[in-house]
């Protein structure tokens, strides 16, 4: 559900209508530390990729300035909650698809989810071969060949659109750590750089704490 924001009230009314007016997006990649999450992973014999897509996704459900959308063209809201729409590669093909997934209400439910849609809808060469997706899915892309330090992402017409899209790139070794980049697009008519820098301190707070049960 979509729920409606409170204009008359709203701390961000004036900064929104700014940037309503004045359309503006901005692309942001931090480098996370996934070292402790995938050795932690690895001993349980769990999925990085899946679990990489809980924890963004368990962030964002917790940061509402990160979970708008638009009821109508002067009316915005803030979604319930989000799901993900996440990149599957082809490799037969190198091409790729974008499959949702309930998120469910444990990291192990959505586990389940995730396998049992990608063994109904995992080899399907369509672009979206799952039906139905949903308009709170948050798109996540998860490119394991590739390492950047910058990422830009740019939507021809998305000055309506508000939620967070990201682009994780390839983990490398430095200093002894794993680094893995991670880039977000933003609307700037829906959250400023301090929710931003909220999201990377509570992606690499919820990497660091991630104890699945296996």
């Amino acid at each position: 559900m979509l729920r409606p924001l409170d204009l008359t009230v709203w701390p961000r009314r004036q900064i929104y209508q700014h940037f309503r007016q004045n359309p503006c997006t901005f692309n942001v990649t931090v480098s996370v530390d996934v070292t402790a999450f995938r050795n932690r992973l690895r001993e349980l014999k769990l999925p990085f990729v899946p679990a990489l897509i809980y924890c963004i996704c368990a962030v964002v459900n917790r940061l509402p300035a990160l979970r708008m959308g638009l009821i109508d063209e002067d009316q915005p809201g803030v979604w319930n909650s989000v799901l993900p729409l996440y990149t599957v590669f082809h490799p037969e093909t190198e091409t790729f698809s974008a499959l949702w997934t309930e998120l469910g209400s444990s990291f192990e439910e959505f586990l389940e989810n995730h396998r049992t849609d990608a063994q109904f809808y995992g080899s399907l060469p369509d672009y979206l071969p799952k039906p139905g997706t949903p308009p709170n899915a948050l798109n996540i892309s998860v490119a394991p060949w590739l390492g950047f330090s910058a990422f830009e992402l740019n939507l021809q017409d998305g000055a309506d659109y508000f939620l967070p899209i990201f682009t994780v790139g390839r983990y490398e070794e430095s200093a002894g750590r794993l680094l893995m980049p991670v880039a977000l697009r933003a609307n700037h008519a829906a959250c400023d750089g301090f929710h931003i820098a909220q999201f990377y301190q509570e992606l690499q707070r919820e990497l660091d704490g991630f104890i699945p049960t296996p």
